[in-house]
């Protein structure tokens, strides 16, 4: 088992303490694993198996326990509310009425709670509307480029940090992939199988979506253009081409849909000069590359795009909120945000005469501030100009 030990430093303040710990992401993320590795911690601690309450609403053995009422009644008889206890829901979207019956477990019990979900925004807004105050969310994703680097080498790939970045960009960093000691065919025929259910369960079911096929198209369209600017009206028009009508806002419902099911991440525009939000040619970026080589769409033959993608989901990874800045006709491909701190990011496939490098350069020499500034490329060794920095983009992901 791959330690992630970012998660675990992430949950590590709130152990223990009478506040709801939330892990959301996409299915297959590793979510469960981390609930596994906070009941090994707290055995090692020396808290008794006893004390522990897990339950995997995706298992068979709790498939009838789809109620608040059903869940309640259960926790009644494993709790002692004399006695603290820790308990483990893994994939809560699945009890309807869970928020409720989280929020009376807090009150009834004396209990240290952690949940996981596959559903960003439903559960964002219902914790929001019952647990105020009384959750701590944390985003969950696929393996970073260092966690996959960490396993292809725990499963004798080699110390080659450049190979495993060839692997990666093909294969993405869903983990289970270290079971499959990273076999390509069959780590590619495993993403194909978790888009499927990521599709079906948390997307068409959640929604009730009747016309999937239409929904696949989009998707399909979706994947394909990540990194690039997108409309839903060049969406719509596109499928009208192939004689299908499809409203701008039935592709907008499909969209919000994936991006609730952690599958989609949509990245808006704003002025970098000065500071307004764009309402126009957002951009959206995939949970993890590697499900678009999986459908068939070669990741090295869109090397730029991938790239970007990897960027983009690390820097979330990383805590930072993003945005694509507009300076003038020029774009800056990020503008990462954490708190009071901001950075400029471009990124390239390699820096390779002096027309990319102007073109990489100059749309952040266009930003007058003083906020660091960096162009991330594969190159060995990457050029600076102005203060402006260029970094190997491996070298950045390892860091």
């Amino acid at each position: 088992m791959i330690k992630r030990k970012e998660y675990e430093e992430a949950l590590r303040p709130f152990v223990g303490k009478n506040i709801i710990k939330v892990l959301v992401g996409a299915r297959r993320v590793g979510k469960s694993t981390l609930l596994k590795l906070i009941r090994e911690g707290l055995e090692e601690q020396g808290v008794s198996r006893d004390a522990m309450v897990h339950i995997d609403f995706e298992s068979a053995r709790f498939s009838k326990m789809t109620t608040a009422d059903a869940l309640s009644a259960y926790i009644a008889q494993r709790v002692d509310p004399t006695k603290k206890h820790y308990v483990f829901f893994d994939e809560i979207q699945e009890v309807q009425g869970w928020e409720k019956a989280l929020r009376s477990f807090m009150v009834d019990y004396d209990i240290d709670l952690y949940v996981t979900g596959s559903n960003a925004r439903m559960l964002s807004s219902d914790l929001a509307t019952y647990i105020t105050g009384r959750y701590v969310q944390i985003p969950v994703f696929p393996f970073s480029f260092a966690e996959f680097f960490r396993a292809f080498q725990a499963v004798g790939q080699g110390p080659n940090s450049r190979k495993a970045f060839a692997r990666y960009v093909e294969q993405g960093g869903f983990p289970f992939q270290y079971d499959l000691e990273f076999e390509k065919d069959a780590s590619l025929q495993y993403l194909q199988d978790v888009y499927s259910t990521i599709l079906l369960k948390d997307v068409v079911q959640k929604n009730e979506f009747r016309d999937t096929d239409q929904l696949l198209r989009i998707m399909q369209y979706a994947i394909q253009e990540i990194g690039h600017s997108f409309s839903a009206k060049g969406v719509s028009d596109y499928l009208k081409s192939e004689r299908r009508s499809v409203s701008v806002d039935t592709v907008y419902n499909y969209l919000r849909a994936a991006e609730a099911a952690c599958l989609l991440y949509r990245v808006g525009r704003e002025d970098a000069i000065g500071k307004k939000t764009l309402k126009f040619n957002e951009k959206f970026y995939l949970v993890d590359h590697g499900i678009r080589e999986a459908l068939g769409y070669s990741n090295t033959a869109s090397i730029d795009q991938v790239l970007e993608n990897i960027v983009c989901m690390e820097l979330k990874r990383r805590g930072y909120s993003v945005t694509v800045g507009k300076v003038g006709q020029k774009e800056v491909d990020f503008i990462a945000r954490h708190g009071d701190e901001i950075a400029y990011y471009q990124v390239a496939y390699l820096l390779a005469d002096e027309k990319v490098i102007e073109r990489e350069f100059s749309a952040l020499e266009a930003v007058s501030d003083n906020y660091p500034k960096y162009v991330l490329s594969l190159d060995e060794f990457a050029p600076e100009r102005g203060g402006i920095k260029g970094v190997n983009l491996i070298d950045w992901l390892l860091g």
